[in-house]
């Protein structure tokens, strides 16, 4: 396992395996969306950080009755440096995958009751990005250690099922695999995901 993802495994572990009170939740959340707003310090050929894509990947969290949770976190985003409909594309394939394991601060039942349950979260974990291209002269394998801010909330529609809404930026921090980098942050970027819950 890389390094860098190293640290967010062991603290989403020992995290979940913390005793659990009898009013906690545990989640388990697929989830769908974009990806936007993105830049890099890589060699991104075609240019494609900051364009719109979507993504994908698994959540599973505990939330209790009051205002701390947990979460690890797992999402992927194809394409990633590439750019849709252009002519003569130069990256061939190319992807971002994020793990993470955050700590959520949310309002406590008794406030929201049966309402939307909003929440926002900080994590660490890691970013590995892949691009691969024609001639493969600059080609992107980096695994860096990175932080997760966010924000969104949570609804239920019935004792086992229910929709999250979720807005996160993913920042990389330290420098990462790859030598061929311009100065500044070596990624980041937005994602905006809706989730399916399913609690038990």
């Amino acid at each position: 396992m890389p390094r860098a993802l190293r640290l967010p495994v062991l603290v989403a572990l020992l995290s979940f395996m913390a005793p659990v009170t009898a009013r906690a939740d545990w989640m388990l959340i697929p989830y769908a969306g974009v990806r936007f707003g993105g830049s890099t310090g890589l060699f991104d050929l075609d240019e494609g950080a900051g364009q719109r894509s979507y993504t994908l990947g698994l959540s599973m969290a505990r939330l209790g009755a009051g205002v701390l949770g947990v979460e690890a976190d797992v999402g992927h985003t194809p394409r990633f440096f590439q750019r849709s409909g252009q002519a003569q594309p130069r990256i061939t394939s190319s992807s971002v995958t994020t793990m993470g394991a955050n700590l959520l601060l949310t309002l406590p039942l008794s406030v929201t009751r049966e309402s939307l349950r909003p929440y926002a979260l900080v994590g660490v974990g890691g970013i590995r990005a892949r691009s691969a291209d024609l001639i493969n002269e600059f080609p992107i394998e980096s695994t860096m250690p990175s932080v997760t801010l966010g924000a969104g909330a949570i609804g239920y529609f019935s004792d086992a099922s229910g929709v999250r809404f979720d807005l996160r930026l993913h920042r990389s921090l330290g420098q990462g695999d790859d030598a061929l980098v311009r100065p500044g942050h070596r990624l980041r970027f937005w994602r905006g995901t809706v989730g399916l819950i399913r609690r038990f």
